[in-house]
């Protein structure tokens, strides 16, 4: 039986059996490490996979169709709301903005009449006639 490797003696700078022992432990140690890390990494992937898709399909199915549902009742709660409130506004307990609003569409309507081209002829003859 023949060795393939000749024997050498150890060089100043080949490592003891020891050393060796102790670089491959220490690797060992690191890969172990690694491997629970990556195995947490995975753990936590897992339950986020298992937890979010629920949580979206609850989103989606739950949540989405009760906020158009509030949209849509309070589009119309806001539609027939309205007349009643402008009804209120305008007929309400003081009475007293209708005959402001009819006063002041008066007033407007008889200041777009005096500002009609023969009403200010008629207005400046008459300044110049009391001169």
């Amino acid at each position: 039986m023949t060795n393939s490797t000749p024997l050498t003696p150890p060089g100043p700078d080949a490592h003891s059996l020891a050393e060796t022992f102790e670089e491959d432990a220490s690797l060992a140690g690191v890969a172990a490490a690694d491997t629970l890390r990556a195995g947490e990494v995975a753990l936590v992937v897992l339950i986020g996979l298992l937890v979010c898709p629920p949580l979206a399909i609850l989103v989606f199915v739950v949540f989405a169709p009760l906020l158009v549902a509030a949209l849509v009742v309070g589009l119309v709660a806001a539609i027939l709301s309205v007349p009643y409130l402008l009804v209120h506004h305008f007929r309400g307990h003081d009475g007293g903005h209708l005959p402001l609003l009819r006063h002041r569409l008066r007033r407007a309507g008889r200041a777009l009449v005096d500002l009609a081209p023969h009403r200010i002829v008629a207005d400046a003859r008459r300044l110049h006639a009391d001169r």
